[in-house]
């Protein structure tokens, strides 16, 4: 069988990866057939596609089995030899497989139904990759074969640092890195490869295949520092091409960075969030010791370079320093494909210093769906800087917001945020009223 020249390949989050190789087979006009090695153990036969003008393939005979048992039904009918141990010393005798089911072998002109030893093999009777024979009809003569084609096992995924600004420091530039991390739990092996990953939704028929697991992997972790890939759309998707070849083997784990460090405006942000439903009943006592999420803003203006850079869905880790300059994880959370000019909200838990008691203060049925009631939302910052806390309020049905000691923001026809000041090491409360119609 034929090895392959040149190999790239695309690998896609959900596990998927596009193989392109090239093999240094020629090709003569009009009809050929080509028996190559795709050096992997599963490929979906309707997935090959001849690469180059004027070369169709016209038919595909594949051999997926693989190992022992599959070299040993190769095997039948031919004289192989077996291995034997007496002592220290080890001997082969040699015997013809009839058959596996039932087993039998000739040796020295007797039948014995059972191994005389363990089959040693020639290397024309073992395979340990897919072998496919091709039927190619070429336009005109090649010098060499360029094929592609889809296989599960690799996958990655990105993932994000961002450093924000101490408390207090007067400054809100922190940093941003993004890196990417190829996984190889499987049994793919390929050697000086052009790398490419694929970032976005692609459709998969029948839903995802399992990626294999390798048993005992010990994840070899390589972290490149640069330089960053080169990123292009395609179609609806993006793709970044690392730079050079990458050598990919079992159990290795590879980090590559998608983008250098980047300078970044960074705004702490404190949402406290409230259920639609608290506006169709009486409610018997306060909500006690409240605590608004905290996320934190990062702007991606365009015509900057991080602002321009589309990010791959991941995990982003928020990390901050203490007083003595050590980072401190705050939080980590999920992001979706987030293209060119968009900017991040990065949610990282609830503010410990900072807390809320919603009180219900009046409620009044106008009919069998309508209703007037009115709020106290008291706030308490036990920290040591200003904060500005967002009351977000989910309104059912026909909806007015009455009076409030706060102007409200209307977001949309059933929410409306409120922007509540509450001083350092202070308080401060919110009164509104609303009539609601469900």
């Amino acid at each position: 069988m034929v090895q392959a020249q040149q190999t790239s390949l695309t690998i896609y989050q959900d596990g998927r990866v596009v193989v392109r190789r090239t093999f240094p087979v020629a090709l003569a006009r009009g009809a050929n057939t080509v028996a190559l090695d795709l050096g992997v153990p599963h490929v979906d036969p309707g997935t090959l596609v001849a690469l180059g003008d004027g070369v169709q393939i016209t038919g595909v005979e594949t051999s997926g089995a693989t190992g022992q048992d599959a070299a040993l039904r190769r095997a039948v009918g031919h004289e192989i030899e077996f291995m034997t141990q007496r002592g220290d010393s080890v001997h082969f005798l040699r015997g013809t497989l009839l058959s596996l089911d039932p087993l039998a072998v000739r040796v020295e002109g007797r039948v014995v139904f059972t191994a005389p030893g363990t089959p040693a093999l020639p290397d024309s009777l073992v395979s340990l990759a897919r072998r496919v024979e091709l039927t190619v009809d070429a336009a005109r003569a090649r010098p060499s074969f360029g094929l592609a084609y889809l296989t599960d096992g690799l996958r990655w995924s990105a993932a994000y640092a961002l450093v924000v600004p101490r408390a207090g420091g007067g400054d809100a530039t922190g940093s941003m890195a993004g890196s990417a991390t190829i996984e190889n739990p499987g049994a793919l092996t390929f050697g000086a490869a052009t790398v490419q990953l694929l970032a976005g939704e692609v459709r998969r028929a029948g839903g995802p295949r399992p990626v294999p697991m390798a048993e005992g992997v010990g994840a070899m972790m390589r972290a490149a520092v640069a330089p960053a890939p080169a990123e292009e759309a395609v179609g609806e998707t993006h793709v970044y091409t690392l730079p050079g070849t990458v050598d990919l083997a079992p159990g290795e784990t590879r980090t590559v960075a998608l983008f250098p460090r980047a300078e970044v405006r960074v705004e702490p942000e404190y949402l406290l969030r409230h259920s639609p439903y608290v506006y169709q009943s009486q409610q018997p006592q306060a909500e006690q010791d409240l605590h608004p999420e905290v996320s934190y803003l990062v702007p991606r203006p365009r015509g900057t370079p991080f602002g321009d850079t589309p990010l791959p869905a991941g995990t982003v880790r928020v990390f901050s320093p203490d007083s003595a300059g050590r980072l401190q994880l705050l939080g980590e959370a999920r992001i979706d494909h987030t293209p060119a000019g968009r900017e991040l909200h990065v949610v990282t838990g609830t503010a410990f210093d900072i807390t809320a008691q919603r009180t219900q203060l009046t409620f009044e049925p106008r009919g069998n769906r309508e209703a007037v009631s009115s709020y106290r939302v008291a706030f308490q910052n036990a920290g040591r800087e200003p904060v500005t806390v967002q009351v977000l309020e989910q309104l059912p049905g026909e909806n007015d917001i009455l009076s409030s000691t706060v102007p409200p923001q209307r977001l949309s026809a059933s929410s409306v945020r409120f922007p509540v000041s509450v001083p350092a090491g202070g308080e401060a409360t919110l009164e509104f009223r609303v009539r609601v119609r469900w």
